[in-house]
Formats: C-alpha cells, structure tokens, sequence
C-alpha cells in the first residue's frame, strides 16, 4: 500500500463499538461457560484426582463430574488420574452414562498410564511413547474430525509429567522426547509422519513447580538433551514458537493458577494446553473456577459452588479443568461481497489484525478510483439493501465522511484495538466511493465483517 495510513476514522468505530455494548443485550441463558458459536470444536483437560470420577469410588465428586461434564459439553476430552489399572472401557462406558451422544454414537478413547482422551469422533495413530522415549508414556491419537467442518484432522498428545521439587530432570526429559517427536511427525519418515499442516496439542498435568524450562522447552522447541533428542526444533510448521494458551480463571481473570491446596505450597500453575497455533487457532479458553461464579452464572450453567473443588468448604481445588474453543475458519475477518465495480473494477476492502485487545487493526481499500472521496459505512446489523445500483451491505449506524483515496487508489485506516470488547462481538464495514463510471455516481467496496475473538 502506498497511501498514508489513517487512524481517526477506525478512532470513530471504536466508539460506536463501545456504544453498541451498552445497547446490546446479553444473550438469553448464555453464560461464560458455553461456546461463542455452538460449532466451534472444544477440549477440555482435567486432572480429576485418580478415580474420584467414578461412583462407587467417590459418589459426591463423581456428582460434580457430572455437572462440569454437561456444562462444558466438550468434544474432546484429555483426563489425568484415571488408575492405572482402571481399562479405558470404563471410561468410555461412564461417558456413554453421563454424557450420551445419542442416534446410536458412542464416544471413543485411548488410554496410556493414568493419561485418558475420550473424543465424540474415532481415533486413529494410537500411541503410548514417544521414539526416543521420554520420562513417562503418555496418551496419543489422532482425532478425526468431520471432513465437512475440519480440512484437517486434530493430533492430541496427554501428559502427566512427573510431581514434585527436585524432579525438573524428568520433566525435562519428557518435554525434550515430546520436541523430538513433533519434529519426526513433522517431516518425511522416521516413526511418524502426520499430513502437512496437522495442528498439534500438548496438555495436560505438566507439574511445572521448579525451573519453567520444561514448558519452554514444548514452547520454543529448546531441546536440552540434544544428544539424545536430536537438535532443536520449534515445534509449529511454519517454524515458528507454539502456544501456551494460558486459560484465566472463568476468562476474565485475573488468576491463572491451576492447583490448590491448603497446605505450605501456594497456588501453581502446573496444567497446560500448547498448541500449534500457524494452522490451529484458540477463539476462546478459561479455567473454569465454580467458587468464583455468580448464583445467576450457576444456575444457568447447571453447576453447584464447589463443583471444582475436592471438599465440602470449596477451599480444596487440587486442579481445575482447562477449557480451550478452535474453529476450522479462526480468521476474524469474513468478505461479504456487494462490490460495486468503478473506475477500476470492483474496489476491494480487506480487514487486517487480530481483533484481540492491544492488537492494531487495519481496514484497507484499494482498486478505488484515485483521488476519490469515500464514505465508511459503519454497522452492528447486516442490512442488504439496494442503495445507489448497488448494495449497501452494513445498517449505516455511523457514517465517516471526509476521506479520499491517493493516487493508487488505495486508502488504510489504522487504529489499536481496545481491551474489554466482549468475545463474538460482530460489525460490517463498506466504503462508498465517488466515481463516475458508477451507474449512479458511485462504486462500492464489498462488505467486512469482523468479529472479535
């Protein structure tokens, strides 16, 4: 782009953003707890302290499971804790009991050690190490998701790394074998070749209680043991660092601790979810802490106070459960069409940034007419309606006059996008440009929308 950018007139959107909150009502029934759009694929890990899931182990926290299972209502679920001599049908068997999937559906699951993924669709790629081996086996599979909703499937890997101070060697030597075999599944050969572009997860219960450096390691791919484990390797596809979501409590926060216990030790952080984020985005995550919830919020959610807790007081956590939402199409950003062709041809508006809060957003014109004043078309609601021989796509709840394009014919607008904008929030954006080529005096961009993540 050649034109300078310009940031008043996105200055201007953000307000009637703001506006548009205080106007907007909530969603009926809708509470932090559920999906921002009923499609978006959701994980949940859990360490449930070893067994206390099942009834005739512990009836009051298999109660509780009940409840968080049905509120979260996840696809996909990683479980730490499951005893080791407890077989994965049982765990299925549960999940068909508490949580039936109905039309004749069973859920799926694999299990290695205490590690347990049970997942609404098949797994396949079953594995219980990795090669070389680590410290401890863990719980691997490819998810298969349906081919209609998902260009690709989903590989999940379920750790419960070693407890405790003075264990960061074992950690260490987990993490290092994990690197090692994402960099295998990476490329051709080896042990493991995943399709190009496979997104990658790792979570679960790492006890991270020492040095960070073992979550570093799954992070930016810092192989310590690089005798054994090869050389380092950054574990995404575009070879670039991977994600640590790092879920706030019920998402708003501020804690991000995920063990408590009253005793000497403080709240940790010790369950993690990292993701291969270049080919696998998080739309929305939080851990879900029940002491911290509203009555309105409980009650709508259908969960109790102590519903995360291992006591009756609810000052007993051991770990809460990490909630983490992708979608198959994460772009913020979706085209609309309606152009009106000008000058030269149908302009083009394109929506840049994250919409995450902090992030700068853009909002780009070109194959305008050059030197032609435009009009923005702001809106919160999807309007279509003839206007000018063409369409005018967005409700026009603001108008920003006064811009021109230069003399590409190119205009960007920039502005920082601001912290606090609810998640799902849509707007529709459309330039309207003088130009006589136009049927009635006018071209016309297509329509944006944008939505916040």
């Amino acid at each position: 782009m050649t034109s300078r950018p310009q940031a008043a007139p996105l200055a201007l959107l953000l307000s009637a953003l703001v506006l548009a909150l205080c106007l907007a009502p909530a969603s009926a029934g809708q509470t932090f707890v559920d999906r921002l759009d009923p499609d978006d694929l959701r994980v949940v890990s859990y360490n449930v302290l070893w067994d206390t899931i099942f009834p005739n182990e512990d009836p009051l926290q298999a109660a509780k499971f009940v409840r968080v299972v049905a509120a979260l209502d996840a696809d996909v679920w990683c479980i730490q804790e499951i005893g080791y001599s407890t077989h994965v049908s049982v765990v299925i068997s549960l999940f068909n009991d508490i949580a039936p999937l109905g039309a004749g559906a069973g859920w799926y699951g694999h299990k290695e050690g205490d590690c347990v993924i049970i997942s609404r669709w098949p797994l396949s790629m079953q594995a219980t190490s990795t090669i070389p081996a680590g410290d401890k086996g863990l719980a691997m599979a490819l998810v298969d998701l349906p081919d209609a909703d998902w260009p690709v499937d989903l590989y999940v890997m379920n750790n419960h790394y070693k407890c405790c101070g003075g264990n960061d060697h074992r950690r260490q030597k987990q993490s290092d074998a994990i690197v090692s075999w994402m960099r295998d599944a990476r490329t051709a050969g080896g042990f493991i070749d995943l399709p190009a572009g496979t997104p990658m997860m790792v979570l679960g219960d790492l006890n991270i209680v020492d040095s960070f450096q073992p979550a570093q390691t799954l992070i930016d791919g810092d192989i310590i043991d690089e005798a054994a484990f090869g050389p380092d390797s950054p574990p995404d596809w575009d070879g670039s660092d991977a994600l640590d979501i790092q879920p706030l409590h019920n998402v708003v926060g501020p804690a991000d601790w995920t063990w408590f216990t009253p005793g000497p030790y403080p709240p940790g952080r010790l369950d993690f979810v990292i993701t291969t984020d270049s080919v696998l985005q998080s739309v929305y995550d939080y851990s879900l802490n029940t002491t911290s919830m509203s009555p309105a919020q409980l009650s709508a959610s259908g969960l109790l106070a102590n519903d995360v807790t291992i006591d009756s007081a609810g000052l007993a956590f051991d770990h809460l459960p990490l909630v983490t939402d992708y979608r198959a199409d994460a772009s913020p950003w979706s085209d609309l069409g309606g152009a009106l062709a000008g000058t030269a041809g149908e302009p083009a508006l394109q929506g840049g940034g994250s919409l995450a809060g902090g992030s700068v957003v853009s909002l780009s014109l070109s194959a305008a007419r050059p030197g032609a004043s435009t009009a923005l078309v702001i809106g919160f609601a999807l309007l279509q309606v003839g206007f000018k021989g063409g369409v005018l796509v967005p409700s026009p709840d603001d108008v920003v006059f006064g811009l021109s394009t230069d003399g590409a014919g190119e205009l960007v607008i920039l502005d920082t996008w601001p912290a606090g904008i609810p998640s799902g929030l849509s707007f529709f954006a459309q330039h309207w440009i003088t130009d006589p080529v136009g049927p009635q005096g006018f071209a016309a961009s297509n329509g944006l929308q944008g939505t916040t993540p």
